[in-house]
C-alpha cells in the first residue's frame, strides 16, 4: 500500500497466480496487489479484464467479489464490459 512501484516488476507472477490458484483467501490478495498495481501500469488492466470476469460471475464469495469490483473501480474504468458486469452484480 505504501508503494506499489516496488512490486510492479512481480506483476506476471502475481498474474500467474490469479490463474491457477483456488484458495480464495489468497485469491483476494492477488486481486488487491494487482488493482494497486493498475494505475501504474494501464496494460495490466486489459490482462486483467478475463480472469476478473471469470472471477466476479464464478465465484461465491462476497469477499472475492467485493475486490474483485473494487480493483475494476480503481483501476479499470478505461474497460467497459468489465465495469458494466461490475455495475449489474451490484444492482442484484
Amino acid at each position: 500500500r505504501k508503494n506499489p512501484q516496488n512490486y510492479l516488476a512481480l506483476a506476471p507472477l502475481f498474474f500467474k497466480l490469479l490463474t491457477h490458484t483456488a484458495n480464495n483467501w489468497m485469491l483476494i490478495k492477488i486481486v488487491k496487489l494487482l488493482g494497486a498495481l493498475c494505475p501504474l501500469e494501464p496494460r495490466l488492466g486489459k490482462k486483467l479484464v478475463e480472469p476478473l470476469t471469470t472471477l466476479i460471475n464464478t465465484t461465491p464469495a462476497k469477499s472475492l467479489l467485493y475486490e474483485a469490483i473494487h480493483t475494476v473501480s480503481v483501476g479499470m474504468t478505461p474497460h467497459l464490459p468489465i465495469v458494466q458486469l461490475s455495475m449489474e452484480k451490484l444492482r442484484g
